[in-house]
């Protein structure tokens, strides 16, 4: 896993494109030369620039469910009786009762968690040399992918529908040139700003 770490920082890192350093907390999703942050496989002297990740408006849909099936069990304890459904009559189901609603709610906490996790990890970052997107799946599985900023040719970035207009993210994506891979952060905030500063860096290059 990626250790990324939020701490205070003794000596600042040179910074070749002077911006007004932003505090930024651990749920951060967009920060501009974030104070005190550091990341595993960060170089000596490199300056972080921008640091991202999905805008929090993209949790709402596992947020909301993991709320349902968290409730769901009660609802059904209230619907089935008024249906004249007795399920609870069981001997069986009445003795591992307690047994079903553990298994029941492991699964919903790992449903949160891996959602939490995958947002949470998911990140993109961008430094005065280079730009690396972290990519993270379940559990075990990440991927971390990068290119000097000298490769990246072009940078956009693109809003489409409502919901991501009026709450301001969208996807930014850096091509580079050949055959290297092109780099997409998702749903960020501020895709416009993002997108501004990194072709500021392309300029300096």
């Amino acid at each position: 896993m990626t250790d990324i770490f939020i701490a205070p920082i003794k000596n600042r890192h040179k910074n070749r494109h002077p911006i007004e350093e932003s505090h930024m907390h651990i749920l951060s999703s967009f920060s501009r030369n974030p104070h005190g942050l550091t990341f595993q496989a960060q170089k000596k002297d490199e300056s972080i620039i921008l640091f991202l990740r999905p805008h929090y408006l993209t949790n709402l849909p596992w947020v909301l469910l993991g709320i349902f099936l968290f409730f769901f069990p009660l609802i059904i304890t209230q619907i089935l009786p008024m249906l004249g459904i007795d399920f609870f009559s069981s001997n069986i189901v009445a003795h591992f009762i307690t047994t079903y609603a553990v298994f029941y709610y492991l699964i919903v906490f790992s449903y949160i968690l891996i959602n939490f996790l995958t947002w949470f990890y998911n990140i993109f970052i961008v430094t005065a040399d280079r730009i690396i997107d972290i990519r993270y799946s379940d559990i075990v599985i990440h991927n971390v992918s990068e290119t000097n900023l000298h490769h990246i040719e072009d940078v956009r970035y693109s809003q489409s529908g409502v919901i991501p207009t009026l709450f301001n993210y969208g996807n930014l994506y850096a091509q580079t040139a050949g055959t290297t891979e092109n780099f997409e952060a998702r749903s960020i905030p501020k895709p416009k700003e993002a997108t501004d500063v990194i072709a500021s860096l392309i300029g300096d290059e």
